[in-house]
């Protein structure tokens, strides 16, 4: 018995070791598996992250590129349309005088200036020939006015015959082309892109302004990218712009290749080649932004850096994965760790694509949030390029620090009362740099508020209209003096004289013209006749009072419109500006005198009295002699 009883616990011991060795080995099979099969499908997933992440990165270079391109154009359109709508350039076509031609020849020179990468600004005649035109000659830094004489006829041009038919507020586009210089191309290159909008003058159309722009800065940021080799490519498959400066620009310039010699792969056809995913090029449409005929589009290609780079960490990734989940299967099986890491996976991209676009917004977008007093919390890289002061010496601080003092106190009264409405404040803000310089911003300003609706701060989103402004400044101001122009003066009387009949507020007018000043120019010269009106707009904005509204009438007329002034004062205020005058000793011609025309506003006026009664009064001031102040008041 105890011979048996020990042959069956022997051969139970021999099975459980057998069964015991079964499930070591299973496990480990099914470890050794898990392991295979979980790195599988990690290098899988991974090798899709990568194509995933590299589309996320060509879809921010299409925003960023997009983006570009419809700021360039629309700055080209806005400055454009706003000398086209001007009243400088109206002035000259209906009228077509020496005064007006050269005040439109300022505006356009004013505009390249403020414009670097203006290469030439024209205004031409529906007959096709200039009458205006700006050229910044190669190798300097400052444009000229072309003169008369050297003005061309275009009227055989293509861009004239192509844009002349154009209707009022649209925009004719150029190709990208290469700048020409007598039949032939300029060397070294200038890649240039000219845009025109037609003028019409009573439904009747009567010219073309164009600009001929440069368009190396554009293209140098076009092409800028850290991870990709950036084409841009036009209808027939001609590269405008190559990662190779010396393979840019194919259609003009002899001995380069095209997308199809590059990339044969692509087949004999553009078609094949746009809005596409092939291998690792990637391609986008900026036609519709360009709109002209090139219809071109950018091409993307990933760097081999880039995918080096991936690979190694998709490589490295999966073998680690597998070694992790062969050790961890040994024990648990090691198949819980596949939830979490698909979860961090999402999360990771998630957190990625969002960096990505508030790296952009940072770039690019003037913003900036407060605390509800207006403390400064946080502001945008672009926030603090425009405004000169970094982030850390703006927190905590105040709006207050950039705020121009132009800038009316009922302006920024206006914006509380709003945003602390909960509402939201959109407007027009002139605001001073760290350095001094001042600029536009076009703001929106918003509120933000917590979980129970409550007002905890405010998120302001600008962009810079400087240029636009500048544009409207240089319209109503007299290129001479610096003061007001006639038309300024025209809208500014007719809002005095609208709020004197609504609400019975008298105002007065002092006209006051230079005496015997025709003298000083046939004696002295022009040059120092208009030396005098400069020296003589001074003086009037110097003695003037903050609220008076001071102009250049015309020649050597001056217009002052005293807003809340009765007659006695106005008539005090010209005798004051009188005497100064007449103690004023003026360089080159010693002593210059004025005349004065003074009147105040009455009842049942019309727009006209005014001025009838103030040119009358002047005119009775020359003939009793001149150097005096007469007053009518009906």
């Amino acid at each position: 018995m105890k011979a048996i009883s020990g042959s069956s616990n022997f051969s139970t011991s021999i099975i459980r070791r057998r069964y015991y060795w079964i499930f070591t080995l299973f496990f480990l099979l099914f470890g050794s598996l898990v392991a295979v099969i979980t790195s599988l499908i990690n290098y899988n997933i991974q090798y899709t992250n990568i194509e995933s992440e590299i589309r996320e990165k060509v879809a921010a270079e299409k925003a960023i590129k997009h983006d570009l391109l419809y700021e360039f154009m629309q700055h080209a359109e806005n400055v454009v349309g706003a000398i086209a709508a001007s009243e400088l350039t109206i002035k000259y076509v209906t009228t077509n005088s020496p005064d007006a031609h050269r005040n439109l020849n300022h505006l356009l020179l004013a505009a390249t200036m403020s414009n670097d990468s203006f290469m030439q600004l024209r205004f031409i005649e529906s007959s096709g020939m200039e009458a205006a035109r700006v050229d910044r000659i190669k190798g300097e830094d400052t444009p000229v006015i072309i003169p008369k004489p050297l003005l061309q006829n275009k009227q055989d041009r293509y861009y004239f015959r192509e844009a002349a038919p154009l209707s009022d507020g649209t925009y004719w586009h150029s190709h990208f082309d290469l700048n020409m210089e007598h039949g032939q191309i300029e060397i070294p290159i200038r890649p240039t892109f000219r845009i025109a909008t037609p003028v019409f003058s009573q439904d009747v159309f009567s010219g073309l302004i164009i600009a001929n722009i440069s368009l190396d800065p554009l293209l140098s940021t076009l092409g800028a990218s850290s991870d990709f080799d950036i084409y841009i490519i036009d209808k027939e498959g001609e590269f405008i712009l190559h990662p190779l400066p010396e393979q840019g620009w194919s259609r003009y310039l002899p001995n380069r290749s095209n997308v199809f010699t590059q990339f044969p792969e692509f087949g004999n056809s553009v078609l094949e080649v746009k809005d596409t995913h092939k291998g690792d090029h990637f391609t986008f449409q900026i036609s519709e932004i360009l709109k002209n005929h090139d219809e071109a589009f950018v091409m993307a290609v990933p760097r081999k850096s880039l995918l080096a780079k991936f690979k190694k960490n998709n490589m490295l990734t999966a073998g680690l994965t597998a070694l992790t989940v062969l050790l961890v299967s040994l024990v648990l099986s090691g198949l819980v760790a596949i939830i979490p890491a698909r979860l961090q996976r999402k999360l990771t991209d998630a957190y990625f694509k969002i960096k990505n676009y508030a790296e952009i917004i940072n770039r690019y977008v003037i913003t900036s949030s407060t605390d509800r007093a207006g403390h400064i919390l946080s502001t945008s890289a672009a926030c603090s390029e425009v405004y000169g002061f970094s982030a850390e010496e703006m927190k905590g601080k105040r709006h207050n620090i950039v705020k121009h003092p132009d800038t009316p106190a009922e302006t920024h009264e206006d914006i509380w009362r709003t945003i602390l409405q909960g509402k939201t404040w959109h407007g027009e803000i002139k605001d001073k740099a760290k350095n001094g310089n001042s600029f536009w911003l076009n703001h929106v300003i918003t509120p933000d508020f917590d979980d129970n609706g409550k007002i905890v701060g405010f998120t302001s989103v600008s962009h810079d209209i400087t240029d636009r402004k500048e544009i409207e400044r240089l319209s109503v101001t007299d290129t001479l003096t610096g003061l007001n122009n006639r038309r300024r003066l025209d809208e500014l009387f007719i809002n005095e004289f609208d709020r004197f009949n609504r609400y019975e507020r008298q105002f007065s007018m002092i006209l006051l013209d230079v005496d015997h000043f025709k003298q000083v120019n046939d004696k002295f010269g022009h040059k120092v006749g208009d030396k005098v009106l400069i020296e003589m707009g001074e003086i009037l904005a110097s003695s003037v009072r903050k609220n008076d509204l001071l102009g250049r009438w015309g020649g050597e007329e001056f217009l002052l419109i005293c807003p809340e002034t009765s007659i006695d004062g106005a008539i005090d205020l010209a005798e004051k500006i009188r005497k100064i005058i007449e103690d004023t000793d003026f360089p080159e011609i010693g002593s210059v005198t004025a005349s004065f025309g003074v009147t105040v506003s009455i009842k049942d006026d019309s727009d006209e009295d005014m001025f009838i009664r103030a040119d009358n009064a002047l005119y009775t001031a020359k003939r009793d002699g001149r150097n005096c102040v007469v007053q009518l008041t009906r």
